[in-house]
């Protein structure tokens, strides 16, 4: 099973701004309609150019392709400022 976690919902955050709107999607590997629709969530940030972080026995990792395998998946938006 794994878990996809989008934190807010817009694409352009400042450092400091209150980020709402989380978006959680959990799937089982074998259910083919719920992973489907996971990958095409994943697929529409990635293309918005927001950054996937992927998560499996501990180890994380910055990651461009959706994969059913991870336990866990964030999505989240590239930070504007400095």
């Amino acid at each position: 099973m794994g878990e996809l976690r989008v934190i807010g919902k817009s694409s352009t955050v400042m450092v400091g701004d209150n980020v709402k709107g989380d978006l959680r999607i959990i799937w089982k590997n074998n259910n083919v309609e719920e992973v489907f629709f996971a990958k095409k969530i994943f697929n529409e940030y990635i293309h918005q150019g927001w950054i996937a972080i992927g998560e499996i026995a501990g180890k994380k990792k910055q990651i461009f392709i959706f994969d059913p395998n991870l336990e866990k998946i964030i999505l989240a938006p590239l930070m504007v400022g400095g």
